[in-house]
């Protein structure tokens, strides 16, 4: 039996899940929805999984829009579309997802939500540049 000691246990390496997949991490890509500019049958959110799922860094797992602010008692407009992700690993997604980005015309004002040391942060487009890792909090940028 082994003698009794202060130090830490080493921990295993983290296994992959019972699928046999590695462990993923979630990510989240926020478009601003500009007036006149149509993407009626969300090509983009495919264009971003193929690019995903062809370096195998990970898959879009759903999407939506979502509304903006009431304006004067008025019906709310579509501010953005948010496309969820599960990636393999984040620092590479990133750099996929920045150049795919870039590439399929997406606005300025694009953003790239990841976690990094356990705070929220986001790259923000501001072409033909990204701001990286910009603090987030509850999703919106903390000025």
């Amino acid at each position: 039996m082994a003698p009794l000691t202060t130090e830490p246990m080493a921990q295993p390496p983290t296994p992959p899940r019972a699928t046999g997949y590695a462990r993923t991490q979630f990510m989240m890509v926020k478009i601003p929805v500009v007036a006149d500019v149509d993407d009626l049958y969300h090509q983009r959110e495919d264009r971003i999984d193929q690019a995903l799922k062809a370096k195998g860094l990970g898959t879009v797992i759903g999407w939506g829009d979502s509304l903006g602010e009431a304006r004067g008692g008025r019906s709310r407009r579509v501010a953005y579309t948010r496309v969820d992700l599960d990636v393999v690993e984040v620092e590479a997604a990133r750099a996929e997802l920045q150049a795919v980005l870039a590439a399929i015309g997406t606005p300025a004002g694009t953003e790239i939500h990841y976690s990094r040391d356990g705070v929220s942060v986001a790259d923000v487009f501001a072409p033909p540049d990204w701001q990286i890792a910009q603090p987030m909090l509850h999703g919106v940028r903390d000025r």
